[in-house]
């Protein structure tokens, strides 16, 4: 019998992670090693990220894999047609598996969308038939949209991260922060929205006042 996973603690240590460091590199490469971890009867969990030949290796833990699907190929393919979890409970009886490691009898996929683009893959495969119940499936939804909120995917795709806080954000929000503390976070002196605050109350009288300068100028 395969033992209960909390899920739960595995979302908060990614969520605390992120905090940390929002950069894509760190974030997966720590999702990858509290999934591989924490969820057993699992032999590969990994990343896949797009570019505009398909999908490279990112950070991963299980043997090493293809560094490169090309664009329609794999299981992959058919989460980012479908823009959804794709569950393969028996990969051998799937012409559309890539085999990778000849224990793999189960995968399952999730695609890792920013502004609404699929821009890699989470996939997590198992020696087990049938390994991920409904249950599980649900819960690894949650940590791969977690994870989609909380990365910052820019240096890959060229945008602005949903991860990164916009002006807009904090109006909708009704945020009591005052914008120059965004504005600084923005900046890149900070990577997430609990770093703002200590590192505003330790600027000199005049830092502050040209902060407040640079946001009244741009209003």
């Amino acid at each position: 019998m395969i033992a209960m996973v909390n899920y739960a603690q595995i979302e908060k240590d990614i969520k605390n992670y992120a905090k940390e460091e929002t950069r894509f590199l760190p974030v997966l490469a720590n999702a990858t090693a509290e999934i591989m971890t924490n969820v057993p009867g699992v032999n590969w969990v990994g990343f896949y990220l797009a570019d505009d030949k398909g999908l490279f290796l990112g950070p991963f833990q299980g043997k090493p894999s293809i560094p490169r699907i090309p664009a329609g190929k794999g299981i992959c393919a058919l989460a980012a047609k479908k823009n959804d979890m794709v569950y393969v409970s028996d990969v051998h009886d799937n012409p559309d598996y890539i085999p990778v490691d000849p224990a793999t009898d189960c995968e399952v996929v999730f695609p890792l969308r920013s502004n609404k683009k699929v821009i890699g893959m989470l996939v997590i495969d198992s020696p087990i038939l049938n390994r991920f119940s409904i249950v599980d499936r649900d819960n690894l939804r949650r940590i791969a949209a977690l994870i989609e909120k909380s990365v910052d995917f820019s240096p890959i795709t060229g945008e602005v991260s949903a991860a990164v806080p916009k002006k807009s954000d904090t109006k909708e929000k009704g945020n009591s922060m005052p914008f120059e503390l965004w504005l600084y976070a923005i900046k890149g002196l900070a990577q997430t929205y609990e770093m703002v605050e200590p590192i505003y109350s330790q600027l000199s009288e005049q830092e502050k006042k040209a902060l407040k300068a640079e946001y009244e100028k741009s209003n």
